[in-house]
């Protein structure tokens, strides 16, 4: 039995050498007596510095490969297949980064109907400043800054970028939003509670720098703004507590004040070289409290005066470009019929020409989702040809929006004192047991209307857009356009208003 045995075992030992040694003249043959059947690359991965400069990788087939690259900054050149091995050498070339960011690419390496790629990254760089001179008035900026949209609860967040909402900010987000047909981006952004014994954090500094050159990169005009911020000012610059109204003292009001002057010298010292398409915004909602300040705008106005001014005056003491940057101040609580009344153009910080106002628009309310998302007050329709059977506005509509929109033209518009709606939104929901259809024209007639009538009178509206995907065909309802994982329009309502608004809508200026 044990020579039987052997006897077997020789026989398949001469079997495998001869395979192996027709397979040696194969044309596939890599040189080492195996059959190249498939494609192959190594590494799958390469990193480079922020110099930049050539790396390789070799890919391995049965016939000649070809590569590409995703990105400009990327190249791929491919060598000669050696005839043994059937290696060809990939060389991946990187031109230098200037941006303040940490970019990838991705090579596809394909041979025949097969293909593999090769991830490619490349260290941040040191930031070419889009510097020059600024040359056009803050009412020349409005007229190319609609439509505008906001990258909300993101960089204002409490509790850090994904705290409110899933995605990290990238180019690719941005392109996106650039893509879909905005020209403008208002950043919600905390620096009060990203300090440190008054400094705010250096890696803080640089991570907004990095958003706020995705956008410059692509073109789009940037309102960057202190907003919420835990209430440090907001809140309790006109109350002592948050819970109950107090009245702020004079050395309260002071201290705001002089804090505010700290963080604005900060930002716009950081930011001191930047043209005119980066615009600051001091604030976001004074006193927007609704059951602390709802009664008393009138009275805390002239304090929201004087913190605007301190605003203005720390970023121009700034000089450089800061010194005709385009500023923008709020109006008290955000609110028309408040901006109009109790801060005319007369009680602003300076003189038209480089200075914009700031109100907030989300009304109807039961419409809108500031209140009453859901249940037998919410409101699902809008417009006088969207009516349903139950569930319409009772106010807010077409000629509600005219006369404040109509307000703010003659109060600072038509003075030289360009507007930015700097948030609104509608809910796009799922309505059982209604018209859903009704419910979709009312949500694309709001977004339309209101951009066609703010662009009438000179006012930038920036669309609400939290990226709560989650919210979309719920009851609940979601103002997100933009599913930033995806980088794709999923609110198609409302972006199919917005450009058909600002296509329809004639730049009175």
């Amino acid at each position: 039995m044990k020579t039987i045995k052997n006897l077997f075992m020789l026989m398949v030992a001469l079997l495998v050498t001869v395979s192996f040694a027709s397979c040696s003249d194969d044309e596939n043959d890599n040189g080492g007596g195996q059959p190249v059947s498939k494609l192959t690359v190594a590494p799958t991965s390469l990193s480079f510095t922020k110099a930049g400069g050539d790396l390789t990788f070799k890919a391995q087939a049965p016939v000649q490969v070809s590569a590409s690259s995703s990105a400009d900054w990327c190249t791929v050149s491919v060598g000669a297949q050696q005839s043994g091995t059937k290696i060809s050498v990939v060389t991946v070339t990187a031109a230098e980064n200037t941006t303040a960011y940490e970019r990838t690419a991705v090579v596809t390496v394909t041979a025949g109907s097969s293909s593999q790629t090769v991830t490619i990254t490349q260290a941040e760089g040191d930031p070419t400043v889009p510097s020059g001179s600024i040359t056009k008035n803050a009412q020349q900026i409005a007229k190319d800054m609609y439509p505008g949209w906001n990258l909300g609860n993101t960089m204002e967040a409490t509790g850090g970028e994904t705290s409110w909402q899933p995605t990290m900010t990238t180019q690719a987000v941005i392109d996106a939003v650039k893509a879909a047909g905005f020209r403008s981006v208002r950043i919600p952004c905390s620096w009060d509670i990203h300090s440190t014994g008054g400094t705010i954090d250096a890696d803080w500094m640089a991570r907004v720098r990095q958003v706020v050159d995705y956008c410059i990169r692509d073109g789009l005009y940037v309102v960057l703004n202190d907003h919420w911020d835990n209430g440090w000012i907001e809140v309790l610059g006109f109350s002592k507590a948050s819970s109950s109204y107090q009245p702020v003292d004079e050395a309260t009001i002071t201290a705001k004040a002089t804090r505010l002057k700290e963080l604005w010298t900060q930002i716009a010292n950081a930011f001191r070289d930047y043209d005119e398409h980066l615009l600051f915004a001091g604030l976001n909602e004074p006193f927007q409290e609704y059951n602390l300040f709802s009664s008393r705008h009138e009275e805390l106005t002239p304090i929201l005066i004087r913190y605007n001014q301190a605003f203005v005056e720390a970023v121009r003491a700034t000089g450089g470009n800061n010194a005709q940057r385009t500023l923008v101040v709020q109006g008290p609580s955000t609110n028309i019929s408040s901006t109009c009344s109790y801060m005319p153009a007369d009680k602003l910080p300076e003189a038209a020409g480089r200075l914009m106002v700031e109100v907030h628009y989300y009304d109807p309310g039961q419409f809108c989702g500031t209140y009453e998302a859901s249940g037998d007050n919410a409101y699902y329709y809008w417009g006088a040809a969207n009516h349903g059977a139950n569930h319409n506005p009772t106010y807010g509509e077409e000629s509600y929006l005219d006369g404040m929109f109509t307000n703010l033209k003659d109060t600072f518009t038509s003075k030289g004192y360009p507007v930015i709606i700097g948030e609104y939104a509608a809910l796009q929901r799922s309505v059982p047991n209604d018209d859903q259809t009704k419910h979709d024209n009312s949500v694309k007639y709001y977004y339309q209307y209101l951009n066609q009538t703010a662009a009438n009178c000179g006012i930038v509206p920036f669309a609400w857009d939290t990226n709560d995907t989650a919210g979309l065909g719920k009851e609940s309802g979601s103002t997100t356009i933009i599913d930033r994982a995806k980088c794709t329009v999923v609110g198609t309502n409302a972006m199919e208003g917005i450009k058909a608004g600002a296509a329809a809508g004639s730049w009175p200026f």
